[in-house]
């Protein structure tokens, strides 16, 4: 039995790994009090006993991309020195880590994008991350530390926060009206969260010091998104586009996850359309 630490424990992502981990028989360490920051030293001040940790799945940090252009300070210093913390805490003590990057590779140079493709920051809260791997893979290299990078692409199933693409579209479905978006245009690859979650189960039991894509392995429209999810729902609802692209916008992305299926057998279960229709599933019982 695995003694396992989350930090972001109550986000989407980070609530969906508890309960799956408490199901796999994992002891969950919790931190006492929440409200210390992770880039704070009380932060890991909280732990009685720290020696005892295995392994930190590290979630924590801030990232709605809109906001790191108006406050790039703030996204480097819980991003990348709340990184830095955790290292610290992972060498001093001997726990492995899997560390939960993002899309790191800016406007793809081809497509489907693997883990060679070079590395590009196209905002503050990218940037933030990659120095996050940068910072893993010296701990690594020098400190013997024993870690695992996830690069997850657009992960979707979690409706916590409702700024992002999919909950918005859900939400606006759900009230009835009209559907309102920025941008038609961008295609994303998609990872449906319990696809994420049982990668992220695999990668606490191999910290092979190695970067993985998790993506779904096929490429969206926002149209297509809306598309699809009004399908699901059963609406005909119109579709308004303010046509405003962001900055630095991505045209599209799509996973070359070949190497998570050679390596550690994992392999998306749930398409697109599936993933979709288990969110509506989980909001009706939910409603019940």
């Amino acid at each position: 039995m695995l003694n396992i630490h989350i930090t972001g424990a109550n986000g989407g992502v980070g609530s969906a790994l508890s309960n799956a981990l408490v199901q796999t028989g994992a002891q969950l360490i919790p931190v006492k009090n929440p409200a210390f920051r992770i880039q704070e030293d009380a932060y890991f001040e909280q732990f009685d006993n720290p020696e005892e940790i295995d392994l930190i799945y590290h979630l924590a940090a801030i990232s709605f991309v809109p906001d790191s252009w108006e406050n790039p300070a703030r996204f480097i210093e819980v991003n990348v020195l709340g990184t830095t913390k955790v290292l610290e805490f992972c060498r001093k003590y001997n726990i492995r880590l899997v560390y939960v990057s993002s899309y790191a590779y800016g406007a793809p140079q081809y497509l489907p994008i693997d883990e060679k493709h070079p590395v590009s920051a196209s905002n503050p809260y990218g940037l933030s991350k990659i120095m996050g791997e940068e910072l893993c893979t010296f701990y690594g290299d020098h400190y013997d530390l024993s870690y695992l990078i996830v690069r997850p692409f657009n992960v979707y199933g979690t409706l916590k926060n409702t700024k992002l693409l999919i909950p918005e579209i859900i939400a606006q479905i759900e009230k009835g009206d009209r559907i309102q978006v920025k941008d038609l245009v961008p295609k994303r690859d998609c990872v449906f969260i319990d696809d994420l979650i049982g990668f992220l189960l695999i990668a606490g039991q191999k910290t092979n010091n190695e970067i993985y894509n998790v993506g779904g392995g096929e490429s969206f429209s926002v149209a297509e998104i809306i598309e699809i999810c009004q399908n699901v729902w059963g609406t005909n609802l119109p579709v308004e586009s303010a046509e405003v692209e962001r900055k630095n916008e991505i045209p599209e992305t799509l996973c070359d996850n070949s190497k998570a299926k050679t390596d550690l057998g994992w392999s998306p279960q749930f398409t697109f359309q599936e993933g979709i229709a288990a969110i509506k599933q989980r909001l009706k019982h939910q409603s019940n």
